[in-house]
């Protein structure tokens, strides 16, 4: 991240954030020269709305104002009011924002010299067939972790120009695995599937992941970024569907349901399973778990220390409790509008996060990472300033 974007707004000058590193740093050789990202609406900075253009189907509806609106001032296809955590990790590399594959008119990607964005809004990690079977329906996309990466394979001839080329790009790349799986819950939760069912899926999503990885590290990739699943339990569109549980069910703490943030605590400990298998197998490469969960946690057992005054309510949304409702959702019209300040918000549209929560987590992600010997020799040569605010 540059300079500017480390500076802390006024009001949030005098927060107490222990665990944040704030990093600045200028790109030169030594560091990471190209970022490969794999992912979901988290990380999508605008292949769907392409694709959506591409096949002449229905704009999403977060192609639509106030989508955007913090920092771009305009929709760019990502699912928030600004920028993602997957953009902030580019700008503190000094990279510039990942363009997406599916970039211009043509539906070619431009620009992918120093990285590619594959994410998809809408994926999944297990392939669409397997839910197509069970009955479970993909309103957004078809396309999964498989078909992101065939479109990675399809990209790389433009970039190298023989294996050992390519081999040598990889190791100089970092690859950020997601966050990917949350649509493989979140189509079979809300389409009525039980719990049960949903969890036989949890270890299969894993596996997915974990093979991804394998076949990336089979053609040279030696450093992964994987991100976990945040808590689908403090999410606005979950608490509006499952409202009216016993209340047994809330967290009396953060008024999240405590039943599904332990299902997105399952698929976290299966995911850090598989990549510890991976480390096992493969010890000179370096995997990188971001802790996802833990970190948003912080936000519901603490607001007032990140200036978050509304946690479970969504910025931008269609009324009721949690100002969410599939029907009346965020970019639909007559919901071209959203709160006064987002950043006073950790959910913008009742699925994701804003642009100052995406803001905190890049912040933690960026202590994980240099707190690890090889991120830190590897970036030496960089200029670095770490600031603990207090």
């Amino acid at each position: 991240m540059d300079a500017s974007s480390c500076v802390l707004m006024k009001h949030h000058a005098t927060i107490i954030f222990l665990f944040c590193i704030i990093i600045i740093i200028s790109p030169v050789n030594g560091c990471f020269t190209t970022i490969f990202s794999f992912g979901d609406s988290l990380t999508d900075t605008g292949n769907l709305i392409q694709l959506s253009l591409s096949e002449s189907t229905k704009l999403a509806r977060f192609d639509f104002p106030p989508y955007g609106r913090t920092f771009f001032d305009f929709p760019t296809g990502r699912c928030s009011d600004g920028r993602l955590v997957i953009d902030f990790i580019a700008e503190g590399f000094g990279l510039p924002f990942l363009p997406p594959y599916f970039g211009d008119e043509n539906g070619k990607p431009r620009n992918i010299q120093q990285g590619v964005n594959f994410a998809v809004a809408g994926a999944t990690a297990i392939d669409d067939a397997f839910f197509k079977q069970r009955g479970i329906q993909n309103p957004s996309t078809n396309v999964s972790l498989g078909v992101e990466l065939r479109f990675f394979k399809d990209v790389l001839p433009f970039l190298c120009s023989s294996s050992s080329d390519c081999k040598e790009l990889l190791r100089s790349s970092l690859i950020i695995m997601g966050e990917i799986g949350g649509n493989d819950y979140n189509h079979a939760f809300l389409q009525g599937k039980s719990t049960e069912e949903i969890r036989e899926f949890v270890p299969l999503v894993a596996n997915t992941i974990a093979s991804s990885i394998k076949e990336l590290i089979g053609l040279g990739a030696v450093t992964f970024l994987v991100p976990g699943n945040l808590p689908i339990g403090c999410s606005s569109a979950y608490l509006t569907y499952f409202q009216g549980s016993d209340a047994s069910d809330y967290d009396p703490l953060t008024g999240c349901i405590t039943w599904l943030n332990q299902f997105s605590e399952y698929h976290n400990e299966l995911l850090q399973k598989e990549l510890d298998k991976i480390r096992r197998l493969h010890p000179h490469v370096h995997i990188i778990y971001a802790d996802y969960y833990n970190i948003a946690m912080r936000f519901f057992h603490s607001p007032k220390q990140f200036g978050f005054t509304e946690t479970l309510k969504a910025c931008c949304g269609g009324g009721g409790p949690y100002n969410y409702s599939s029907l009346m959702a965020c970019g639909n019209p007559p919901i071209r509008t959203s709160c006064n300040d987002p950043s006073s918000y950790v959910s913008w549209d009742g699925v994701h996060y804003t642009e100052a929560a995406y803001r905190w987590i890049s912040r933690a992600v960026f202590e994980e990472l240099y707190n690890i010997p090889f991120i830190n020799n590897l970036c030496l040569p960089l200029t670095v300033n770490k600031q603990i605010y207090l």
